[in-house]
């Protein structure tokens, strides 16, 4: 099965979700998870239901996975993975996983459902990666 990836790529805020999310409002049937700051927090956004999930938190506990500086709340991640297989059985002719990056590189965030998806879809999947990350994203998941 051919795989038909598209990747939005930049430097760290330099607004690649927010040019993702221009871009999907002249698609028709797309799906999938938008990660947008509101109030300077990273949130996550289900684009069918649109469902906005609080992501991004000021400091870690058991509950969170920290990535550099940042904490993400872990049940937001179980989340986003629900979410994104059962976007990818509503069978639209766009995904969207925004965005793929180190944690997904270590087998964690997101990666069950990117790994899984990226294997069988023929639809088209676009993806967010931060510009340092691209190549070993591209080496991981679509070569």
């Amino acid at each position: 099965m051919k795989k038909r990836i598209k990747i939005f790529t930049g430097k760290i805020h330099s607004g690649k979700t927010t040019k993702l999310f221009n871009y999907i409002n002249s698609l028709n049937s797309v799906d999938g998870i938008l990660a947008p700051i509101v109030n300077d927090k990273r949130m996550l956004f289900h684009i069918s239901s649109k469902t906005m999930k609080e992501f991004e938190v000021d400091s870690g506990n058991l509950n969170t996975i920290n990535i550099g500086q940042y904490y993400f709340l872990e049940k937001s991640f179980i989340w986003a993975n629900e979410k994104l297989i059962e976007s990818y059985l509503k069978n639209p002719d766009w995904l969207i996983i925004d965005e793929i990056g180190k944690l997904e590189l270590d087998n964690n965030g997101w990666y069950i459902s990117v790994n899984q998806l990226l294997e069988k879809t023929n639809k088209t999947i676009i993806i967010t990666v931060r510009d340092i990350y691209v190549e070993a994203v591209i080496e991981k998941f679509v070569v």
